[in-house]
């Protein structure tokens, strides 16, 4: 298990949490199937599909996963069965439907559609570092993230936990980085950027398959705009997109790290799962110490 995005959160007073606890209470709140007027069920799920193994624990870190089932009902399809009985009405009635009579008849129509409207599955991956007092979630979708942390929350009654805080602005500092061409000595500069203005339109411009210190990037930032998002490579083990929201998108880890937790795996699912993630977590634990200099981020 690699993730391909990294959000990042401060835990809070961490004496108080009991893996054990969450653990155990994991099965409690599984994802079940929707109900026929339910928009969507959210809980958790076993790591591997049909098996009882809802969580990996290694290196005092927690590996956990939750489902959300949906109903999918298409918006032309609403929209579709509206007009065909807003015509017929007028039509038959020969008179105009108000604004208010087609939002009735709308939900209404949705409420007779939900149940026949087909399910879809999506997933999103979590550990908890109590070492480093961290929650990573494999995900920077707000609806999926707010879910989580809503389960989290029911599972154990509370669960402390803060956004990351800046004390310098990242889209401040990408700029700077990119404007003086000097970044910290664990980091390279990849081939992907996005710039913005600061007008109210927030014009962007990015930059693909291109030198972000090259003059063509530059010259923009001189005359005033920002840094949103910059490719960077960290050492020698990972590379992803930093975001100014402080969030990691498209993350690669090195083919070495993915090659000695293969050979550190026993077989099976189960331990090449807890070889990557053994690998995964220790390596994101080792490349928040950097993180944290860079934005100069608190600890809790």
């Amino acid at each position: 298990m690699w993730f391909k995005n990294l959000q990042i959160f401060q835990l809070k007073d961490t004496e108080t949490f009991s893996s054990n606890e969450l653990i155990s209470k994991l099965p409690e709140y599984p994802l079940r199937d929707c109900g026929s007027q339910e928009e969507f069920t959210f809980g958790w799920l076993p790591l591997i599909r049909n098996s009882e193994q809802w969580s990996v624990a290694t290196n005092h870190c927690l590996l956990i996963r939750a489902g959300k089932e949906e109903k999918v009902l298409p918006t032309a399809v609403v929209r579709e069965e509206l007009e065909t009985k807003v015509a017929e009405i007028e039509l038959v009635e020969g008179r105009k439907v108000g604004r208010k009579e087609k939002a009735d008849m709308k939900e209404e129509l949705v409420f007779t559609l939900r149940p026949r409207a087909f399910s879809k599955r999506s997933d999103i991956w979590a550990y908890i570092d109590l070492k480093a007092k961290l929650l990573v979630l494999n995900s920077t979708n707000a609806g999926m993230t707010e879910q989580l942390f809503k389960l989290l929350q029911t599972t154990l009654g509370s669960f402390p936990m803060v956004p990351l805080q800046a004390q310098v602005s990242p889209a401040s500092l990408m700029t700077d980085w990119l404007m003086k061409n000097e970044l910290p000595a664990s980091l390279e500069s990849g081939d992907e950027c996005e710039i913005q203005d600061n007008s109210e339109d927030r014009a962007k411009i990015r930059f693909k398959s291109l030198e972000p210190l090259s003059e063509d990037v530059t010259r923009h930032l001189e005359q005033g705009m920002t840094v949103k998002n910059l490719a960077l490579r960290w050492t020698d083990k990972m590379s992803f997109v930093l975001n100014d929201d402080l969030t990691l998108k498209k993350v690669k880890f090195d083919d070495t790290l993915k090659e000695s937790a293969f050979n550190d795996s026993q077989g099976g699912d189960l331990s090449d799962m807890d070889a990557n993630f053994a690998l995964m977590s220790l390596t994101v634990r080792e490349f928040f110490e950097s993180y944290q200099q860079w934005f100069e981020i608190a600890d809790d």
